[in-house]
């Protein structure tokens, strides 16, 4: 597959999300499970290996909070472990690089100078 019909099935993602959601919801009555095509639309570039997959904090939280959600249905009080990420960040701040842009300059180059 050429990578760009892969970028155009990412683009349109959202759109075949959409009718999947209605398909499922008024073909079969699921409407409170059909929400996770849905998923589709983030998932997607990391499906048709546009992007690579990185392990964050943020990612597991995520993931915890749809099983928690889906396997004990505790979606009401799940939702407080996202609470957990900027906790997370202000213990562990992310490591900033600053990188000087532009040219380096010789103050030995002989363009540096004006002569009158």
């Amino acid at each position: 597959m050429s990578r760009s019909l892969r970028k155009r099935i990412v683009v349109a993602t959202p759109l075949i999300s959409l009718f999947l959601f209605l398909g499922i919801g008024f073909f079969w009555d699921k409407w409170s499970i059909a929400w996770i095509v849905f998923l589709l639309i983030p998932i997607m570039p990391f499906l048709l290996g546009l992007k690579s997959l990185r392990l964050t904090f943020p990612t597991l939280v995520l993931f915890a909070y749809l099983v928690i959600g889906i396997v004990w249905g505790l979606w009401h009080p799940g939702w407080i472990i996202f609470l957990l990420v900027p906790i997370y960040h202000i213990l562990y701040p992310p490591r900033v690089t600053f990188i000087k842009s532009g040219p380096k300059r010789d103050s030995n180059n002989e363009d540096d100078y004006i002569d009158i």
